[in-house]
């Protein structure tokens, strides 16, 4: 694909491997990036390769280059940010990457940076911030907000009117009713059900989930 955008994964542990599949599975559908590779800050991983592409080098040689498209498949969001931040420049691009398995409408507003794993659902009006990362199997209902940095893991479902704030954390298998706000960098537990807003910087588990300091 010598007319594709070179892109980058930041990353090359278990959601890093998974994003590239989805770039392989979305350029089987429309070809759409080359995929240079992995860095990761990890220098035993240095000049390895996974999943037959190379590892390029840490994220301070990323930050050299030109031209190229990056996606952060870091899970966590707080340390995502700080790459996000590293990676700030011109020249550097944060893509957008999209399984093909995934359901939505014209009217969703995806950020630069953001990844929206296999068999994921979004619905209408929705507005979805920078370097979010959709895990699988997950469901976002119409007129909802997610602010950067948040991450939803496999099989979150959100319902209609709900905002999570920047850097929430959905546990797998989490559940949100309609019309909830979950305050910034609040972690919701594995199969908690918030049934009303959650305040910020607290966990909360639970059915209902309850915040817990």
């Amino acid at each position: 694909m010598p007319d594709s955008p070179s892109l980058v994964i930041v990353g090359a542990g278990g959601l890093g491997r998974g994003v590239a599949a989805l770039v392989e599975a979305a350029d089987t559908e429309t070809p759409s990036w080359d995929l240079r590779g992995f860095v990761d800050d990890n220098e035993d991983l240095l000049g390895s390769s996974v999943m037959g592409y190379p590892v390029l080098g840490n994220t301070d040689w990323l930050s050299h280059q030109q031209d190229i498209y990056f996606t952060i498949a870091i899970g966590d969001g707080t340390h995502r940010k700080r790459v996000a931040e590293r990676l700030h420049q011109p020249d550097l691009f944060p893509a957008v990457v999209t399984h093909p398995s995934t359901s939505s409408h014209r009217t969703n507003q995806i950020a630069a940076g953001t990844i929206v794993r296999a068999e994921t659902a979004l619905a209408v009006n929705l507005q979805i911030g920078p370097h979010v990362v959709i895990n699988m199997g997950c469901t976002l209902g119409h007129d909802s907000v997610i602010d950067a940095f948040a991450t939803l893991h496999p099989g979150t479902h959100i319902s209609g009117g709900v905002h999570l704030e920047h850097g929430v954390s959905m546990g797998t298998g989490s559940v949100v009713l309609p019309k909830v706000t979950i305050g910034q960098n609040t972690t919701v537990g594995a199969g908690a059900v918030v049934t009303e807003d959650l305040p910020p910087h607290c966990t909360a588990v639970g059915v209902p989930a309850r915040p817990q300091f």
